[in-house]
């Protein structure tokens, strides 16, 4: 039943030198999903107004690997913003716009949790715009509709994040 999963308690080269360090255990699937491995291209096209990051992904369908690249590509646009003095201020709100997306996997749904968490300890949040009736019925079936404001137009969302941060 479990047979996708296979647990390896093999230590990483630097860790073999060091008796004292325990093995890391790496859990491996037969998805073909490899988290460390980044797309070729970029996941989203990426606005800024004021302090809030409008990301508008570019791919049909979130799942996996592409939300855990969209995840990575958003946190590094945030990072480049807070570390360039030049800038005004650093982004603390996102907004996505999910036109172009159809379908999206509790993989991506528990990415956007993560995300949401990182941000609202920086005092940000994050609104979802457009969202299809697959992607709005799965986040009111889930009832984060409460936790993430879906909007229908992104000058509404920032609003939305704003006032709630």
């Amino acid at each position: 039943m479990f047979g996708k999963f296979r647990r390896q308690a093999t230590p990483a080269p630097a860790e073999q030198a060091d008796p004292r360090a325990r093995p890391r255990i790496r859990v491996r699937t037969n998805f073909g999903f490899d988290p460390g491995k980044a797309p070729s291209h970029e996941m989203a096209t990426y606005d800024r107004l004021g302090q809030t990051l409008v990301a508008t992904p570019v791919v049909p369908t979130l799942s996996g690997p592409d939300a855990a690249a969209l995840a990575r590509e958003l946190v590094e646009r945030i990072e480049e913003t807070a570390a360039d003095p030049e800038k005004p201020a650093g982004l603390r709100h996102v907004v996505l716009d999910l036109q172009n997306v159809q379908y999206m996997d509790s993989m991506c749904v528990g990415v956007l949790v993560e995300l949401l968490t990182t941000l609202k300890d920086a005092g940000g949040g994050i609104a979802l715009v457009y969202a299809s009736t697959n992607i709005e019925y799965l986040f009111k079936l889930t009832r984060l509709d409460r936790v993430f404001p879906i909007c229908r137009d992104v000058m509404k969302a920032i609003e939305a994040v704003e006032r709630a941060g």
